[in-house]
């Protein structure tokens, strides 16, 4: 499996979970966004669609809708997870730690 499969595999739940949480809440316009960003991630075959899926992931602050806390405790959990990802794929190989 590759790290961009990884990737994959890892904000799958997290995605699904907030999803199904915004249909059972009736929050329609973050339902949409969300599910939208769903559809991206399961197109995701390469480091430039994780870059792509996580360019739209930080457009949801200016989404316009607004979230409950619980929701809004779901989607920082993706968000940071995406930040971390983002920072790792985007590290210099040759930078000693």
């Amino acid at each position: 499996m590759s790290a961009v499969d990884d990737v994959v595999a890892s904000l799958k739940p997290a995605i699904s979970d907030l999803a199904e949480y915004l249909e059972i809440t009736q929050q329609p316009q973050a339902l949409a966004f969300f599910q939208g960003v769903q559809r991206h991630l399961e197109a995701v075959r390469e480091e430039d669609d994780l870059l792509e899926l996580f360019m739209i992931l930080s457009t949801s602050a200016f989404q316009g809708f607004t979230l409950d806390p619980f929701a809004a405790m779901m989607a920082d959990r993706v968000l940071a997870e995406a930040q971390q990802v983002a920072h790792a794929f985007s590290a210099d190989d040759d930078q000693v730690h």
